[in-house]
């Protein structure tokens, strides 16, 4: 499908991810591409994530137990092919960036078929959305996860400054021509200085 170059983030989002929104899911989400690395919300300052999700606290509780799952998986998954061990931290990040490279990932769309939802492109992209989101975590506790269905829209809120972070839409963007070189250690200690500077202008 893809022979020669990598495809751009959007592309392999409506190919990988659209076809699992239900018409409300598509019509709320407004359009067919990836988010933005960070997405700017003043008036979520001094909110929390429960208040922030448009989900019910069932439905909820549900996409964030998705999430922890697909961290649970990276957890199995990665250390049979990446020189990784508990527990997870930067290192991961680092990690499954370096290994995947334009071959990598070009074999990985290869062999990924769309309409099955356990294909290897998915799983892998919220795979590394999950450790992005909890190394995020573990570096600035303040984050919240704010639950979102499909899952992979959850993202995390930093209520100081009422900023978003997509990080599942991160990872799609790794996995594709768009951010394969961004360099996402790099990337999140970028965004946390981002958000460090942020909150120390409203303090």
């Amino acid at each position: 499908m893809f022979p020669f170059s990598l495809p751009h983030a959007d592309k392999l989002f409506k190919r990988y991810f659209d076809r699992w929104y239900s018409p409300a899911d598509r019509q709320a989400k407004g359009f067919i591409a990836t988010r933005p690395d960070m997405l700017a919300a003043p008036a979520l300052v001094g909110g929390d994530a429960g208040s922030v999700s448009l989900l019910s606290p069932e439905d909820s509780a549900h996409a964030l137990q998705q999430v922890a799952s697909m961290l649970d998986a990276a957890r199995g998954d990665w250390p049979t092919y990446l020189a990784v061990r508990d527990p997870i931290d930067i290192h991961w990040v680092e990690a499954f960036d370096a290994y995947y490279d334009k071959k990598q990932v070009k074999g990985l769309i290869a062999r990924s078929a769309p309409h099955d939802f356990g294909n290897d492109y998915l799983v892998t992209a919220c795979e590394f959305g999950s450790v992005l989101g909890h190394v995020l975590k573990q570096r600035l506790d303040r984050l919240e996860w704010v639950a979102a269905h499909p899952y992979w829209e959850c993202s995390l809120l930093d209520p100081r400054t009422g900023n978003l972070i997509p990080v599942f839409h991160w990872a799609i963007k790794k996995l594709s021509s768009y951010g394969l070189d961004d360099g996402f250690g790099d990337k999140i200690e970028a965004c946390l200085r981002l958000l460090d500077s942020e909150s120390e202008g409203r303090a």
